[in-house]
């Protein structure tokens, strides 16, 4: 028998009386005392149902205690496409206490509570409640295994009203917003808990309020632009724009080591490179134990049927680093963002896919960047690239590929720290053709110094 939503509110106000009593009588005394001095020490707050979700935010507040959106799925977070904010159906059905179906033959999924029902289908823009069909902006759908739904309709048809501030939304059963004090607090909470490797790494705050989250940090900082004390931070906890720090027209970074990779390491430029970052954050390790540690792609290389088959640049070392006897390459930025992890916990910053701008303000704020680029200080010409088959699928490389440290620039120029024994420049041009041919591939490290406060 489906017990009514009244008698489990009233069963769940009589547990709280009673736990109130029982809590209250070891602390008479000390209540009496403060009665007495004029004062008192605290004051129960009355409980609450709200339910408070972030955007982009795996946890949320349910009754004042934080709660993952999804236990099964940690990448579970709310969204909004279109106007419209998306939450797993899930999280909705058991916070707001209802029942959920669903049905694979017609895709629809109901939430029933008491009396009231609601019905979507999956990829249709659509609702029905209480037998009237009403348009919504976005279609449920199912993504990373969970079928999100629109939140409005749901929450609203079962007695919640639906309070938004810059990201935040309260699912509340009062008439009144949420004060101030409230909004900040479960901003500060919750924006810890922001899926950073789902919705992207550049979030945008204004002081200690968090307001967004993108992929790209070209976006970040023209949303950042729209107002005044808005600044980009990586993953939250370092300041990647900061209007208040504008890069310089130029910038020579003198104190980074020149470390070659011969004779040890013929193939080793990408590991020697990373030793130089490394130094210039006090990181004393040298490249033979990094060329020892990188992870590497064991694929054998071996030609049949027209083609080449050997390993993933993008999962490990491929080939032999210490001799150009034996088939080689190179790796890519994945497996040297993870091993430089190992020596700076928190501290590394993969920025590939990023702006030559962004890269060259990170070197403007006195930071070398790792980066990937070719033997020929420019981009390598269509004739001198291959396509292997590889494990993952096809991958195109060419042999002219590179890497070294960028340590400045100015209106002319890209300056670096070249493993085959150059303190050199490079056009500034040409350093981008080749730097983008090669995918932009980029990684830095975090100074401690620059975390948000």
């Amino acid at each position: 028998m489906k017990v009514p939503q009244f008698v489990r509110q009233l069963n769940r106000w009589l547990l709280f009386l009673i736990l109130l009593a029982l809590c209250a009588f070891p602390i008479q005394s000390l209540f009496a005392s403060k009665f007495k001095e004029g004062g008192l020490l605290f004051s129960f707050g009355v409980p609450t149902d709200d339910i408070v979700l972030m955007l982009h935010s795996n946890t949320a507040f349910v009754s004042r205690y934080l709660v993952p959106i999804d236990e099964r799925e940690g990448k579970a977070s709310p969204y909004q496409q279109s106007g419209e904010t998306l939450v797993p159906a899930r999280f909705l059905a058991s916070k707001l206490e209802a029942e959920l179906a669903y049905d694979e033959a017609t895709g629809t999924i109901t939430f029933t509570k008491d009396e009231a029902r609601v019905t979507y289908q999956l990829n249709k823009p659509e609702v029905k409640i209480a037998g009237a069909t009403t348009p919504v902006k976005t279609a449920p759908h199912v993504k990373n295994g969970l079928t999100y739904v629109p939140l409005r309709p749901v929450s609203e048809a079962f007695g919640r009203n639906i309070y938004a501030r810059d990201g935040l939304i309260a699912l509340s059963k009062r008439d009144d917003a949420p004060n101030e004090t409230q909004w900040n607090d479960w901003r500060k909470e919750l924006s810890q808990y922001i899926d950073y490797d789902t919705f992207g790494p550049y979030g945008v705050q204004l002081g200690e309020r968090f307001e967004r989250v993108f992929r790209r940090w070209e976006d970040a900082v023209a949303y950042a632009r729209q107002a005044s004390g808005r600044r980009v931070t990586y993953r939250g906890k370092q300041v990647m724009w900061d209007p208040e720090k504008p890069s310089p027209k130029s910038f020579r970074y003198n104190g980074a080591p020149l470390i070659l990779q011969l004779p040890e390491l013929p193939r080793g430029c990408e590991v020697t490179a990373l030793a130089m970052l490394l130094k210039t954050a006090d990181v004393d390790v040298d490249k033979m134990k990094l060329a020892q540690e990188i992870r590497r792609d064991p694929t054998p290389y071996k030609k049949a049927g027209g083609k080449v088959y050997f390993g993933n640049p993008h999962k490990g070392f491929v080939g032999d680093m210490y001799t150009l006897a034996n088939p080689g390459l190179g790796v890519y930025h994945e497996p040297i963002a993870e091993l430089a992890e190992r020596y700076l916990p928190d501290r590394i910053a993969d920025l590939t896919g990023t702006s030559i701008e962004h890269l060259l303000w990170i070197v403007g704020q006195g930071t070398p960047v790792w980066v990937i680029h070719t033997t020929m200080y420019d981009e390598v010409p269509d004739t001198y690239w291959v396509t292997w088959q590889t494990p993952d699928g096809p991958v195109r490389v060419t042999y002219y590929e590179h890497s070294f440290l960028v340590t400045g620039y100015d209106e002319k120029y890209v300056y670096i720290n070249d493993p085959l024994g150059r303190r050199d420049r490079i056009d500034r041009s040409a350093f981008q053709r080749g730097w983008e041919k090669m995918g932009s591939q980029a990684i830095t490290y975090l100074p401690p110094e620059e975390s948000v406060k």
